[in-house]
């Protein structure tokens, strides 16, 4: 057996250069960022903690959610005096560290319906790096178990119209979720109209014509 000076064999050594290669090989997913698969599953899991916690909070604070994280950071709960609505603002493991936070957007109304008041609440939430990963989206399964209000379910479905027309273009549905959160923050009359035509929001969103309105 060959053997170098010190008495190491020349196969000792290859062994620890493979041992080394394949610890290296093993961690490069994780040290590069590489492994997509769990990335998605991570930034997926943060989007449904963040519309729990913006449920939570819109619920006790019966109003609109402007988007603010460190709002949800730092409030306490209604009915804890430990817990926040988030212990930590979560970042998409794609941009990790870079602070690109994500868009938060919910809606909130409350109608006194025959003397009993009704709340009613949206809430939607977008990856920052939708554009590159469309994969990055709360799909419809989520909401199956989880407290849908009337205008939580407009939301829902909308939302899936959106991943479905734009499929793997991030980019396209990036711009249909902007385009519909600004018709939410900006027509008052907005659920009037999808309670009227329960595609109408999504339409304007994609820039799709409507119907014509029946008279």
């Amino acid at each position: 057996m060959i053997r170098n000076e010190r008495g190491i064999s020349v196969y000792t050594v290859i062994s620890i250069i493979l041992m080394l290669v394949l610890i290296f090989v093993l961690a490069l997913p994780s040290f590069f960022n590489l492994d997509k698969g769990k990335n998605e599953e991570d930034c997926l899991n943060n989007m449904k903690q963040l519309w729990v916690a913006t449920v939570d909070y819109m619920k006790d604070t019966r109003g609109d959610f402007n988007g603010n994280l460190e709002i949800l950071k730092n409030t306490m709960k209604a009915n804890s005096k430990r817990d926040h609505y988030l212990s930590s603002i979560p970042e998409c493991p794609e941009n990790k560290g870079s602070g690109n936070n994500y868009l938060v957007y919910g809606k909130y109304f409350e109608e006194v319906i025959e003397g009993t008041t009704k709340y009613n609440f949206g809430v939607v939430i977008l990856c920052p790096n939708l554009a590159k990963f469309p994969k990055h989206f709360i799909p419809k399964a989520f909401y199956e178990n989880m407290e849908a209000s009337e205008l939580q379910n407009y939301f829902i479905d909308d939302l899936d119209a959106f991943n479905a027309a734009a499929g793997a273009d991030g980019q396209r549905k990036l711009e249909f979720c902007q385009k519909y959160i600004n018709i939410w923050k900006n027509d008052p009359t907005a659920l009037q109209r999808i309670r009227e035509n329960n595609q109408v929001i999504r339409n304007e969103a994609m820039g799709l014509a409507q119907p014509p309105v029946k008279k």
